[in-house]
Protein backbone atom coordinates (compact mmCIF):
# COMPACT_ATOMS: atom_id res chain seq x y z
CA UNK A 1 0.00 0.00 0.00
CA UNK A 2 1.33 3.48 -1.12
CA UNK A 3 1.56 6.26 1.83
CA UNK A 4 -1.47 8.15 0.55
CA UNK A 5 -3.71 5.25 0.99
CA UNK A 6 -1.98 4.71 4.24
CA UNK A 7 -2.34 7.76 5.77
CA UNK A 8 -6.01 7.65 4.10
CA UNK A 9 -6.57 4.38 6.27
CA UNK A 10 -5.46 5.65 9.33
CA UNK A 11 -7.36 8.94 9.32
CA UNK A 12 -10.53 7.10 8.76
CA UNK A 13 -9.55 4.58 11.54
CA UNK A 14 -8.47 7.25 13.76
CA UNK A 15 -11.72 9.19 12.76
CA UNK A 16 -13.51 6.42 13.52
CA UNK A 17 -11.90 5.66 17.43
CA UNK A 18 -12.97 8.57 18.24
CA UNK A 19 -16.36 8.57 19.79
CA UNK A 20 -16.68 12.64 20.78
CA UNK A 21 -16.90 13.33 17.29
CA UNK A 22 -19.20 11.90 14.24
CA UNK A 23 -16.85 9.75 11.95
CA UNK A 24 -16.71 11.65 8.63
CA UNK A 25 -15.65 9.35 5.86
CA UNK A 26 -12.67 9.82 4.14
CA UNK A 27 -14.16 8.82 0.41
CA UNK A 28 -18.01 10.16 -0.04
CA UNK A 29 -19.75 7.57 -1.72
CA UNK A 30 -23.21 6.84 -2.75
CA UNK A 31 -25.48 4.47 -1.07
CA UNK A 32 -23.33 0.83 -1.76
CA UNK A 33 -26.76 -0.86 -1.00
CA UNK A 34 -29.07 -1.42 -2.95
CA UNK A 35 -32.66 -2.24 -3.43
CA UNK A 36 -33.32 -6.06 -3.25
CA UNK A 37 -36.57 -6.77 -5.60
CA UNK A 38 -39.00 -8.92 -3.89
CA UNK A 39 -41.01 -10.76 -6.42
CA UNK A 40 -44.71 -11.99 -5.69
CA UNK A 41 -44.55 -14.87 -7.40
CA UNK A 42 -41.06 -17.07 -6.91
CA UNK A 43 -39.96 -20.03 -8.24
CA UNK A 44 -39.24 -21.99 -5.48
CA UNK A 45 -38.02 -25.62 -5.03
CA UNK A 46 -40.42 -28.31 -4.20
CA UNK A 47 -40.77 -28.60 -0.16
CA UNK A 48 -40.34 -32.43 0.64
CA UNK A 49 -40.04 -34.92 3.83
CA UNK A 50 -36.77 -35.35 4.96
CA UNK A 51 -37.85 -39.29 4.53
CA UNK A 52 -38.61 -39.06 0.68
CA UNK A 53 -35.04 -37.79 0.65
CA UNK A 54 -33.11 -40.84 2.40
CA UNK A 55 -32.67 -38.81 5.18
CA UNK A 56 -34.07 -39.12 8.80
CA UNK A 57 -35.79 -36.75 10.49
CA UNK A 58 -33.86 -37.98 13.47
CA UNK A 59 -30.71 -36.86 12.07
CA UNK A 60 -31.86 -33.57 11.21
CA UNK A 61 -32.69 -33.39 14.74
CA UNK A 62 -29.56 -33.98 16.61
CA UNK A 63 -27.92 -32.05 14.42
CA UNK A 64 -30.03 -28.46 14.64
CA UNK A 65 -29.78 -29.31 18.39
CA UNK A 66 -25.74 -29.31 18.35
CA UNK A 67 -25.95 -26.16 16.01
CA UNK A 68 -28.51 -24.29 18.40
CA UNK A 69 -25.77 -25.50 22.01
CA UNK A 70 -23.40 -24.08 20.25
CA UNK A 71 -23.27 -20.16 21.13
CA UNK A 72 -20.52 -19.12 19.05
CA UNK A 73 -21.92 -20.30 15.99
CA UNK A 74 -24.94 -17.36 16.26
CA UNK A 75 -26.65 -19.16 13.44
CA UNK A 76 -29.40 -17.18 11.74
CA UNK A 77 -31.06 -20.28 9.71
CA UNK A 78 -30.48 -23.37 8.12
CA UNK A 79 -31.66 -24.74 4.53
CA UNK A 80 -31.15 -28.36 3.82
CA UNK A 81 -31.12 -29.05 -0.03
CA UNK A 82 -30.94 -32.76 -2.05
CA UNK A 83 -31.70 -33.81 -5.50
CA UNK A 84 -33.12 -30.35 -6.36
CA UNK A 85 -35.55 -30.31 -3.36
CA UNK A 86 -35.40 -28.72 -0.02
CA UNK A 87 -35.97 -31.24 2.88
CA UNK A 88 -35.46 -28.96 5.67
CA UNK A 89 -35.12 -25.28 6.57
CA UNK A 90 -34.95 -22.55 9.71
CA UNK A 91 -34.59 -20.08 11.30
CA UNK A 92 -33.04 -18.73 14.58
CA UNK A 93 -34.05 -15.73 16.87
CA UNK A 94 -35.75 -13.15 14.51
CA UNK A 95 -34.44 -14.07 11.00
CA UNK A 96 -35.94 -15.00 8.04
CA UNK A 97 -35.13 -17.58 5.36
CA UNK A 98 -36.77 -16.13 2.73
CA UNK A 99 -34.84 -12.65 2.89
CA UNK A 100 -31.93 -11.92 0.71
CA UNK A 101 -28.84 -12.43 2.70
CA UNK A 102 -25.37 -10.66 2.27
CA UNK A 103 -23.62 -13.68 1.14
CA UNK A 104 -20.10 -11.78 1.43
CA UNK A 105 -17.41 -13.96 -0.38
CA UNK A 106 -19.81 -16.83 -0.57
CA UNK A 107 -20.73 -15.02 -3.73
CA UNK A 108 -17.05 -15.15 -5.48
CA UNK A 109 -17.95 -18.93 -6.94
CA UNK A 110 -20.99 -17.30 -8.43
CA UNK A 111 -18.47 -15.05 -9.93
CA UNK A 112 -16.05 -17.92 -10.72
CA UNK A 113 -19.54 -19.59 -12.62
CA UNK A 114 -19.70 -16.47 -15.12
CA UNK A 115 -15.62 -16.64 -15.85
CA UNK A 116 -16.45 -20.51 -16.70
CA UNK A 117 -19.18 -19.22 -19.11
CA UNK A 118 -16.61 -16.98 -20.81
CA UNK A 119 -14.53 -19.58 -21.26
CA UNK A 120 -17.33 -21.81 -22.54
CA UNK A 121 -18.24 -18.80 -24.99
CA UNK A 122 -14.46 -18.77 -25.76
CA UNK A 123 -14.48 -14.90 -25.64
CA UNK A 124 -11.72 -15.96 -22.28
CA UNK A 125 -8.70 -17.95 -22.02
CA UNK A 126 -7.73 -18.36 -18.39
CA UNK A 127 -3.79 -18.47 -19.58
CA UNK A 128 -4.57 -14.62 -20.67
CA UNK A 129 -2.78 -11.65 -19.28
CA UNK A 130 -5.14 -9.81 -16.78
CA UNK A 131 -3.27 -6.48 -17.60
CA UNK A 132 -3.84 -7.08 -21.68
CA UNK A 133 -7.54 -7.01 -20.68
CA UNK A 134 -7.19 -3.56 -19.63
CA UNK A 135 -4.31 -2.05 -21.37
CA UNK A 136 -5.97 1.41 -22.05
CA UNK A 137 -6.68 1.51 -18.36
CA UNK A 138 -3.05 0.43 -17.54
CA UNK A 139 0.19 2.56 -18.03
CA UNK A 140 2.68 0.90 -19.45
CA UNK A 141 4.65 0.51 -16.63
CA UNK A 142 2.32 -1.33 -14.87
CA UNK A 143 1.69 -3.92 -17.41
CA UNK A 144 4.90 -4.18 -17.44
CA UNK A 145 4.86 -5.07 -13.99
CA UNK A 146 2.18 -7.42 -13.53
CA UNK A 147 1.30 -8.74 -17.33
CA UNK A 148 2.41 -12.34 -15.56
CA UNK A 149 -1.01 -11.75 -13.92
CA UNK A 150 -3.29 -14.25 -15.72
CA UNK A 151 -7.32 -14.88 -14.97
CA UNK A 152 -6.20 -18.66 -13.37
CA UNK A 153 -3.73 -16.44 -11.08
CA UNK A 154 -7.03 -14.23 -10.15
CA UNK A 155 -9.42 -17.45 -10.03
CA UNK A 156 -6.77 -19.51 -7.74
CA UNK A 157 -5.83 -16.28 -5.04
CA UNK A 158 -2.11 -16.20 -6.69
CA UNK A 159 -1.91 -13.02 -8.48
CA UNK A 160 0.67 -11.68 -5.35
CA UNK A 161 -1.20 -8.00 -5.99
CA UNK A 162 -1.22 -6.70 -2.45
CA UNK A 163 -4.38 -3.70 -3.03
CA UNK A 164 -6.94 -5.43 -1.41
CA UNK A 165 -10.17 -4.89 0.85
CA UNK A 166 -9.06 -2.13 3.36
CA UNK A 167 -7.33 -0.17 0.65
CA UNK A 168 -10.46 -0.08 -1.70
CA UNK A 169 -12.20 1.13 1.22
CA UNK A 170 -10.36 4.73 0.73
CA UNK A 171 -10.02 4.18 -3.60
CA UNK A 172 -12.76 5.43 -6.34
CA UNK A 173 -10.61 3.49 -9.01
CA UNK A 174 -10.33 0.03 -8.19
CA UNK A 175 -8.99 -1.31 -11.51
CA UNK A 176 -6.00 1.18 -11.71
CA UNK A 177 -5.12 1.44 -7.96
CA UNK A 178 -4.66 -2.70 -8.46
CA UNK A 179 -2.28 -3.47 -11.05
CA UNK A 180 -0.48 -0.32 -10.02
CA UNK A 181 -0.40 -2.13 -6.59
CA UNK A 182 2.92 -3.41 -5.50
CA UNK A 183 3.10 -6.90 -5.03
CA UNK A 184 4.39 -9.89 -2.42
CA UNK A 185 5.31 -13.18 -3.27
CA UNK A 186 5.48 -14.88 -6.38
CA UNK A 187 2.99 -14.83 -9.02
CA UNK A 188 1.14 -18.28 -9.97
CA UNK A 189 2.70 -19.56 -6.70
CA UNK A 190 1.75 -18.07 -3.45
CA UNK A 191 -1.66 -17.75 -2.26
CA UNK A 192 -2.72 -14.88 -0.66
CA UNK A 193 -6.67 -14.20 -0.39
CA UNK A 194 -7.54 -11.09 -1.56
CA UNK A 195 -11.33 -10.48 -2.69
CA UNK A 196 -10.03 -7.38 -5.01
CA UNK A 197 -8.82 -10.81 -7.46
CA UNK A 198 -12.38 -11.55 -7.56
CA UNK A 199 -13.12 -7.92 -8.40
CA UNK A 200 -11.07 -7.94 -11.65
CA UNK A 201 -12.96 -10.97 -12.42
CA UNK A 202 -16.15 -8.78 -12.26
CA UNK A 203 -14.47 -6.03 -14.42
CA UNK A 204 -13.43 -8.75 -17.09
CA UNK A 205 -16.80 -9.44 -17.84
CA UNK A 206 -18.09 -6.22 -18.23
CA UNK A 207 -14.80 -5.46 -20.41
CA UNK A 208 -15.41 -9.11 -22.15
CA UNK A 209 -19.51 -8.63 -22.77
CA UNK A 210 -20.25 -4.97 -22.36
CA UNK A 211 -22.58 -6.59 -19.32
CA UNK A 212 -22.15 -6.15 -15.76
CA UNK A 213 -21.64 -9.27 -14.16
CA UNK A 214 -25.42 -9.25 -12.69
CA UNK A 215 -27.02 -8.44 -15.93
CA UNK A 216 -24.52 -10.90 -17.69
CA UNK A 217 -25.37 -13.66 -14.78
CA UNK A 218 -29.39 -12.51 -15.31
CA UNK A 219 -29.54 -13.97 -18.77
CA UNK A 220 -27.76 -16.89 -18.29
CA UNK A 221 -27.78 -17.98 -14.56
CA UNK A 222 -30.06 -16.56 -12.46
CA UNK A 223 -33.38 -16.32 -15.19
CA UNK A 224 -33.01 -19.97 -15.59
CA UNK A 225 -32.70 -21.05 -12.20
CA UNK A 226 -35.86 -18.77 -11.40
CA UNK A 227 -33.60 -16.67 -9.07
CA UNK A 228 -35.21 -13.38 -8.72
CA UNK A 229 -34.87 -12.00 -5.63
CA UNK A 230 -30.74 -10.20 -5.34
CA UNK A 231 -28.64 -7.42 -5.96
CA UNK A 232 -24.87 -6.70 -6.27
CA UNK A 233 -23.39 -3.86 -4.50
CA UNK A 234 -20.89 -1.79 -7.23
CA UNK A 235 -17.52 -0.24 -6.57
CA UNK A 236 -17.44 3.72 -6.89
CA UNK A 237 -17.16 2.99 -10.45
CA UNK A 238 -20.13 1.50 -10.98
CA UNK A 239 -18.52 -2.34 -11.25
CA UNK A 240 -20.13 -5.03 -9.03
CA UNK A 241 -17.79 -5.97 -6.67
CA UNK A 242 -17.58 -9.84 -7.54
CA UNK A 243 -15.80 -10.85 -4.34
CA UNK A 244 -18.27 -9.75 -1.78
CA UNK A 245 -21.67 -7.28 -1.78
CA UNK A 246 -24.53 -10.00 -3.36
CA UNK A 247 -28.09 -10.05 -1.29
CA UNK A 248 -29.60 -13.64 -2.32
CA UNK A 249 -31.99 -16.04 -1.02
CA UNK A 250 -30.33 -19.14 0.45
CA UNK A 251 -32.69 -21.17 -1.33
CA UNK A 252 -31.29 -19.67 -4.48
CA UNK A 253 -27.70 -20.15 -3.10
CA UNK A 254 -28.91 -23.43 -2.98
CA UNK A 255 -29.83 -24.11 -6.61
CA UNK A 256 -26.37 -22.46 -7.72
CA UNK A 257 -25.13 -25.06 -5.31
CA UNK A 258 -27.25 -27.78 -7.10
CA UNK A 259 -26.13 -26.86 -10.30
CA UNK A 260 -22.50 -27.15 -9.92
CA UNK A 261 -23.57 -30.70 -8.02
CA UNK A 262 -24.99 -31.75 -11.42
CA UNK A 263 -21.95 -30.90 -13.26
CA UNK A 264 -23.54 -27.52 -14.48
CA UNK A 265 -26.83 -28.92 -16.06
CA UNK A 266 -30.22 -27.31 -14.71
CA UNK A 267 -34.00 -29.15 -15.42
CA UNK A 268 -31.90 -31.21 -18.15
CA UNK A 269 -30.70 -27.63 -19.81
CA UNK A 270 -26.55 -27.36 -19.90
CA UNK A 271 -25.97 -24.11 -18.08
CA UNK A 272 -21.89 -24.26 -17.87
CA UNK A 273 -19.61 -26.88 -19.02
CA UNK A 274 -18.80 -29.78 -16.90
CA UNK A 275 -14.94 -29.31 -17.69
CA UNK A 276 -14.95 -25.75 -16.40
CA UNK A 277 -16.82 -26.90 -13.07
CA UNK A 278 -14.17 -29.90 -12.61
CA UNK A 279 -11.62 -27.56 -12.84
CA UNK A 280 -13.56 -25.16 -10.42
CA UNK A 281 -14.08 -27.53 -7.87
CA UNK A 282 -10.38 -29.44 -7.94
CA UNK A 283 -8.11 -28.18 -5.35
CA UNK A 284 -4.99 -26.05 -7.06
CA UNK A 285 -3.52 -24.18 -3.82
CA UNK A 286 -3.11 -26.10 -0.43
CA UNK A 287 -3.93 -23.33 2.29
CA UNK A 288 -2.59 -23.45 5.58
CA UNK A 289 -4.42 -25.30 7.95
CA UNK A 290 -5.20 -22.28 9.79
CA UNK A 291 -7.93 -21.76 7.42
CA UNK A 292 -10.11 -24.44 7.77
CA UNK A 293 -9.92 -28.08 6.46
CA UNK A 294 -10.49 -27.04 3.03
CA UNK A 295 -8.35 -26.21 -0.28
CA UNK A 296 -8.93 -23.69 -2.97
CA UNK A 297 -9.85 -24.07 -6.64
CA UNK A 298 -11.48 -21.53 -8.60
CA UNK A 299 -12.94 -19.45 -6.24
CA UNK A 300 -14.73 -22.23 -4.57
CA UNK A 301 -13.12 -24.13 -2.17
CA UNK A 302 -12.35 -27.84 -1.75
CA UNK A 303 -12.44 -30.53 1.01
CA UNK A 304 -8.82 -31.23 2.17
CA UNK A 305 -10.19 -34.77 4.15
CA UNK A 306 -13.36 -35.12 2.57
CA UNK A 307 -14.90 -35.58 -0.98
CA UNK A 308 -17.18 -31.43 -0.50
CA UNK A 309 -16.71 -28.36 -1.84
CA UNK A 310 -17.99 -24.80 -0.36
CA UNK A 311 -19.19 -21.79 -1.34
CA UNK A 312 -17.69 -19.20 1.81
CA UNK A 313 -18.35 -16.05 3.16
CA UNK A 314 -16.98 -14.44 6.35
CA UNK A 315 -18.95 -14.45 9.38
CA UNK A 316 -20.70 -17.89 8.38
CA UNK A 317 -22.38 -17.31 4.89
CA UNK A 318 -21.91 -21.25 3.86
CA UNK A 319 -23.40 -23.29 0.79
CA UNK A 320 -21.56 -26.83 1.63
CA UNK A 321 -21.88 -29.68 -0.58
CA UNK A 322 -21.39 -33.25 -0.06
CA UNK A 323 -20.94 -34.85 -3.37
CA UNK A 324 -20.79 -38.53 -1.91
CA UNK A 325 -24.43 -37.87 -1.13
CA UNK A 326 -25.62 -34.87 -2.94
CA UNK A 327 -26.51 -33.42 0.19
CA UNK A 328 -26.58 -29.33 0.46
CA UNK A 329 -26.55 -27.56 3.52
CA UNK A 330 -27.36 -23.62 2.77
CA UNK A 331 -26.09 -21.81 6.15
CA UNK A 332 -26.26 -18.00 7.16
CA UNK A 333 -24.51 -16.98 10.96
CA UNK A 334 -23.49 -13.44 12.76
CA UNK A 335 -20.33 -15.01 14.47
CA UNK A 336 -17.00 -14.34 14.01
CA UNK A 337 -15.13 -16.71 11.70
CA UNK A 338 -12.89 -15.08 8.67
CA UNK A 339 -12.71 -18.52 6.93
CA UNK A 340 -14.02 -22.31 7.83
CA UNK A 341 -12.22 -22.38 11.87
CA UNK A 342 -15.60 -22.95 13.69
CA UNK A 343 -17.56 -25.89 14.79
CA UNK A 344 -20.07 -25.23 12.32
CA UNK A 345 -17.82 -27.73 9.57
CA UNK A 346 -16.95 -30.39 12.19
CA UNK A 347 -20.88 -30.43 13.47
CA UNK A 348 -22.09 -30.41 9.96
CA UNK A 349 -19.77 -33.03 8.20
CA UNK A 350 -19.98 -35.34 11.28
CA UNK A 351 -23.76 -35.72 10.60
CA UNK A 352 -23.58 -35.21 6.82
CA UNK A 353 -20.91 -36.82 5.29
CA UNK A 354 -21.93 -40.20 5.05
CA UNK A 355 -24.05 -42.29 2.13
CA UNK A 356 -27.51 -41.70 2.33
CA UNK A 357 -30.49 -44.16 0.82
CA UNK A 358 -32.30 -42.17 -1.62
CA UNK A 359 -35.39 -43.01 0.39
CA UNK A 360 -36.63 -43.78 4.01
CA UNK A 361 -40.05 -44.59 5.36
CA UNK A 362 -41.99 -41.40 6.60
CA UNK A 363 -41.90 -41.27 10.06
CA UNK A 364 -44.81 -39.11 11.44
CA UNK A 365 -43.65 -39.38 14.87
CA UNK A 366 -40.36 -38.58 14.01
CA UNK A 367 -41.28 -34.92 11.70
CA UNK A 368 -43.79 -34.06 14.56
CA UNK A 369 -40.72 -33.90 16.76
CA UNK A 370 -38.67 -31.77 14.41
CA UNK A 371 -41.40 -29.56 13.95
CA UNK A 372 -42.03 -28.98 17.45
CA UNK A 373 -37.81 -28.17 17.71
CA UNK A 374 -38.02 -26.06 14.73
CA UNK A 375 -40.55 -23.96 16.62
CA UNK A 376 -38.75 -23.63 19.46
CA UNK A 377 -35.88 -21.62 17.92
CA UNK A 378 -37.30 -18.48 16.87
CA UNK A 379 -37.53 -15.41 19.56
CA UNK A 380 -40.30 -16.60 22.13
CA UNK A 381 -40.10 -20.22 21.19
CA UNK A 382 -43.18 -20.51 19.61
CA UNK A 383 -45.39 -19.45 23.11
CA UNK A 384 -48.61 -18.34 22.19
CA UNK A 385 -49.23 -15.67 24.77
CA UNK A 386 -47.32 -13.41 27.89
CA UNK A 387 -46.94 -14.93 30.90
CA UNK A 388 -47.70 -11.88 33.17
CA UNK A 389 -48.91 -9.22 30.73
CA UNK A 390 -50.64 -7.22 32.70
CA UNK A 391 -47.91 -7.05 35.42
CA UNK A 392 -45.24 -6.47 32.47
CA UNK A 393 -46.98 -3.73 30.83
CA UNK A 394 -47.68 -1.56 34.10
CA UNK A 395 -44.47 -1.83 34.46
CA UNK A 396 -43.00 -0.76 31.65
CA UNK A 397 -45.13 2.08 31.23
CA UNK A 398 -43.85 3.49 34.29
CA UNK A 399 -40.15 2.99 33.28
CA UNK A 400 -39.65 3.85 29.89
CA UNK A 401 -43.05 5.22 28.14
CA UNK A 402 -41.70 8.83 27.17
CA UNK A 403 -38.59 10.26 25.78
CA UNK A 404 -34.99 10.50 27.35
CA UNK A 405 -32.62 13.01 25.54
CA UNK A 406 -28.83 12.95 26.00
CA UNK A 407 -25.83 15.51 26.09
CA UNK A 408 -23.39 12.48 26.36
CA UNK A 409 -20.22 13.43 25.23
CA UNK A 410 -19.72 10.21 23.09
CA UNK A 411 -23.44 10.46 21.53
CA UNK A 412 -22.02 11.93 18.30
CA UNK A 413 -20.33 8.20 17.55
CA UNK A 414 -23.85 6.42 18.89
CA UNK A 415 -26.26 5.14 16.20
CA UNK A 416 -28.87 2.77 15.62
CA UNK A 417 -26.87 1.06 13.15
CA UNK A 418 -23.88 -1.90 14.30
CA UNK A 419 -20.85 -0.30 13.89
CA UNK A 420 -19.37 -2.68 11.74
CA UNK A 421 -21.95 -1.93 9.06
CA UNK A 422 -21.04 1.51 9.32
CA UNK A 423 -17.34 0.58 8.34
CA UNK A 424 -18.31 -1.88 5.57
CA UNK A 425 -20.50 0.39 3.88
CA UNK A 426 -18.63 3.54 4.56
CA UNK A 427 -21.94 4.86 5.78
CA UNK A 428 -21.28 6.54 9.65
CA UNK A 429 -24.26 7.97 11.93
CA UNK A 430 -24.11 11.70 12.95
CA UNK A 431 -25.00 10.71 16.78
CA UNK A 432 -28.13 10.04 18.97
CA UNK A 433 -30.31 13.01 20.10
CA UNK A 434 -33.09 11.20 21.65
CA UNK A 435 -34.79 7.73 22.20
CA UNK A 436 -38.81 7.50 23.06
CA UNK A 437 -41.05 4.40 24.20
CA UNK A 438 -44.66 4.03 23.53
CA UNK A 439 -46.18 0.59 24.91
CA UNK A 440 -48.42 -0.76 22.47
CA UNK A 441 -50.57 -3.43 24.59
CA UNK A 442 -52.59 -4.54 21.84
CA UNK A 443 -49.87 -5.63 19.33
CA UNK A 444 -47.66 -7.06 21.88
CA UNK A 445 -44.76 -4.58 21.27
CA UNK A 446 -42.78 -1.22 22.39
CA UNK A 447 -43.08 1.18 19.33
CA UNK A 448 -39.44 2.82 19.84
CA UNK A 449 -38.50 5.87 18.21
CA UNK A 450 -34.44 6.65 17.84
CA UNK A 451 -33.71 10.07 16.75
CA UNK A 452 -30.36 11.06 15.20
CA UNK A 453 -28.76 14.54 14.00
CA UNK A 454 -29.59 13.45 10.62
CA UNK A 455 -32.67 11.41 10.65
CA UNK A 456 -35.13 9.61 12.89
CA UNK A 457 -35.73 5.79 12.79
CA UNK A 458 -39.29 4.22 13.92
CA UNK A 459 -39.17 1.10 14.62
CA UNK A 460 -41.71 -1.84 16.88
CA UNK A 461 -39.41 -4.49 19.18
CA UNK A 462 -42.81 -7.42 19.87
CA UNK A 463 -42.21 -8.81 23.34
CA UNK A 464 -43.87 -12.60 22.04
CA UNK A 465 -42.60 -12.77 18.77
CA UNK A 466 -40.15 -10.16 16.44
CA UNK A 467 -41.57 -7.17 14.40
CA UNK A 468 -40.22 -6.56 10.92
CA UNK A 469 -40.10 -3.08 9.16
CA UNK A 470 -37.73 -1.49 6.74
CA UNK A 471 -35.12 1.41 8.29
CA UNK A 472 -33.33 3.66 5.96
CA UNK A 473 -29.48 4.82 6.85
CA UNK A 474 -29.06 7.67 4.82
CA UNK A 475 -30.17 6.51 1.51
CA UNK A 476 -29.70 2.04 2.41
CA UNK A 477 -32.55 0.53 3.34
CA UNK A 478 -32.37 -2.71 5.44
CA UNK A 479 -34.43 -5.15 6.31
CA UNK A 480 -35.21 -4.87 10.55
CA UNK A 481 -36.58 -7.73 12.79
CA UNK A 482 -36.92 -6.22 16.86
CA UNK A 483 -37.72 -8.21 20.08
CA UNK A 484 -37.37 -7.09 23.37
CA UNK A 485 -37.84 -8.42 26.77
CA UNK A 486 -37.79 -6.86 30.59
CA UNK A 487 -35.42 -8.31 32.57
CA UNK A 488 -33.11 -7.08 36.09
CA UNK A 489 -29.86 -7.18 36.30
CA UNK A 490 -27.75 -8.74 39.35
CA UNK A 491 -28.67 -5.76 41.49
CA UNK A 492 -32.24 -5.68 41.06
CA UNK A 493 -32.10 -3.00 38.30
CA UNK A 494 -34.79 -3.33 35.69
CA UNK A 495 -33.54 -3.86 32.64
CA UNK A 496 -35.41 -3.26 28.75
CA UNK A 497 -33.23 -5.81 26.45
CA UNK A 498 -34.01 -5.07 22.53
CA UNK A 499 -32.67 -7.04 20.31
CA UNK A 500 -32.65 -5.94 16.68
CA UNK A 501 -31.76 -8.22 14.10
CA UNK A 502 -30.49 -6.55 10.08
CA UNK A 503 -31.88 -10.28 8.78
CA UNK A 504 -30.00 -9.31 5.35
CA UNK A 505 -26.46 -9.08 7.45
CA UNK A 506 -24.96 -11.09 9.92
CA UNK A 507 -25.32 -7.95 12.10
CA UNK A 508 -27.75 -7.60 15.46
CA UNK A 509 -27.57 -4.78 17.67
CA UNK A 510 -28.59 -5.57 20.95
CA UNK A 511 -29.14 -2.43 22.97
CA UNK A 512 -30.06 -2.59 26.91
CA UNK A 513 -31.88 0.08 28.60
CA UNK A 514 -31.10 0.41 32.26
CA UNK A 515 -34.12 2.85 34.34
CA UNK A 516 -32.84 4.03 37.85
CA UNK A 517 -34.18 7.28 38.97
CA UNK A 518 -36.31 8.44 36.43
CA UNK A 519 -32.92 8.39 34.36
CA UNK A 520 -31.92 5.77 31.66
CA UNK A 521 -28.40 4.01 30.68
CA UNK A 522 -28.55 2.51 27.14
CA UNK A 523 -25.20 0.29 26.90
CA UNK A 524 -25.09 -1.16 23.03
CA UNK A 525 -23.35 -4.33 21.90
CA UNK A 526 -23.39 -5.87 18.57
CA UNK A 527 -23.21 -9.37 16.73
CA UNK A 528 -20.17 -9.86 15.16
CA UNK A 529 -19.12 -8.50 18.66
CA UNK A 530 -15.98 -6.46 19.61
CA UNK A 531 -14.06 -9.38 19.97
CA UNK A 532 -14.09 -9.99 16.23
CA UNK A 533 -13.38 -6.73 15.24
CA UNK A 534 -10.06 -5.85 17.49
CA UNK A 535 -8.98 -9.47 15.85
CA UNK A 536 -9.55 -8.12 12.76
CA UNK A 537 -8.34 -4.98 13.25
CA UNK A 538 -4.93 -5.84 14.35
CA UNK A 539 -4.40 -8.41 11.32
CA UNK A 540 -5.88 -5.87 9.19
CA UNK A 541 -3.30 -3.35 10.60
CA UNK A 542 -0.21 -5.68 10.16
CA UNK A 543 -0.58 -6.36 6.74
CA UNK A 544 -1.38 -2.74 5.70
CA UNK A 545 1.86 -1.40 7.47
CA UNK A 546 4.04 -4.52 6.91
CA UNK A 547 7.11 -3.33 4.99
CA UNK A 548 5.86 0.78 5.01
CA UNK A 549 7.70 3.34 6.61
CA UNK A 550 4.70 3.32 8.79
CA UNK A 551 5.50 0.10 10.44
CA UNK A 552 8.25 1.69 12.31
CA UNK A 553 6.27 4.47 13.36
CA UNK A 554 3.56 1.62 14.15
CA UNK A 555 5.88 0.17 16.35
CA UNK A 556 5.54 3.33 18.48
CA UNK A 557 2.05 3.28 18.85
CA UNK A 558 -0.02 1.86 22.00
CA UNK A 559 -1.68 -0.65 19.89
CA UNK A 560 -3.41 -1.81 23.48
CA UNK A 561 -4.28 1.83 23.79
CA UNK A 562 -6.21 1.20 19.94
CA UNK A 563 -7.27 -1.88 20.74
CA UNK A 564 -9.34 -0.74 24.34
CA UNK A 565 -11.23 2.34 21.99
CA UNK A 566 -11.90 -0.42 19.59
CA UNK A 567 -13.49 -2.22 22.32
CA UNK A 568 -15.57 1.10 23.37
CA UNK A 569 -16.85 1.74 19.88
CA UNK A 570 -17.93 -2.03 20.00
CA UNK A 571 -19.52 -1.80 23.39
CA UNK A 572 -20.94 1.85 23.88
CA UNK A 573 -22.62 3.03 26.76
CA UNK A 574 -24.48 6.35 26.86
CA UNK A 575 -26.37 8.33 29.38
CA UNK A 576 -29.72 9.93 29.10
CA UNK A 577 -31.67 12.32 31.30
CA UNK A 578 -34.86 12.63 32.79
CA UNK A 579 -37.85 10.95 31.59
CA UNK A 580 -40.29 13.42 30.31
CA UNK A 581 -43.87 12.11 28.81
CA UNK A 582 -44.11 13.39 24.83
CA UNK A 583 -45.50 10.04 23.78
CA UNK A 584 -49.56 9.51 23.81
CA UNK A 585 -50.76 6.32 22.32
Amino acid sequence: MNLNAVNRLATLVFRFLDTKKATEPVLETLPQKPKIPVSEKRDNLPRVTPESCGVSCAIIREYIEKIRADKTLNMHNITILRDGKVLYECNFDGQDVNTPKMTFSACKSITSIAIGMLWDEGLLSLSESAAAIFEDRVNIIDKLRTDAISVEDLLTMRSSIVFDEAEAAISANWVKSFFSSATQGKVGETFAYNSLNTYILSAIVYKKTGKHLAEYLNERLFTPLGITDYAWEKCPMGIEKGGWGLYMRPEDMGKIGTLVMNGGVWNGKRIVSAEYLRAATTAHVVTPREMGNFNYGYQIWVGKDTDTFLFNGMLGQNVLCFRKSGIIIVSNAGNGELFQQGNFYDITLSAFDRKFPERLPENRRGRAELQKLTRTLVFGGGQARIVGKNKIFAELSELCEGTFETADENAPSFGLMPAILQLTQNNFTKGIKKISFALEEAAESIKITFEEEDETHVFRAGLLCGERTELSFRGEEFAVCAFARLARNEDGVPVLVVRIDFTETPCSRILKFFFEGGKMICRAEEAPGAAFIVRSAGDMLAEVLAGTVMERIAEKLDMGYVYYKLEKIFSQEIKFGTKTRTITK
